[in-house]
């Protein structure tokens, strides 16, 4: 695994090296996260969207969140939205 993990990390995709490997994406991704390895493109977990409604209710932007949790503005608002937060507007104000 230690090679997958060195490939993965110089920018190969999870498919390409599954395929080299003969295991799923999805196997070859939970073995690099069983070693601490983030996944590119994964969204956040649950612990992590709680997080980014418990943020955002405390008064941090959504950049401000996303800086902390570690996705960008965008995605800390589509999940706050799933999630039923009502969003402010631009000077801090509830819509």
């Amino acid at each position: 695994m230690l090679e997958a993990e060195r490939r993965y990390e110089a920018k190969e995709t999870l498919s390409v090296i599954a395929r080299d490997l003969g295991v799923s994406r999805q196997r070859l991704a939970g073995h690099l996260r069983a070693r601490g390895v983030k996944i590119r493109r994964e969204g956040p977990s649950a612990e992590q969207v709680g997080e980014m409604c418990s943020r955002y209710a405390q008064g941090e932007s959504l950049a401000t969140v996303g800086e902390k949790v570690g996705f960008d503005a965008g995605t800390v608002r589509n999940h706050l939205i799933a999630a039923g937060v009502t969003l402010r507007d631009c000077h801090g104000r509830e819509r």
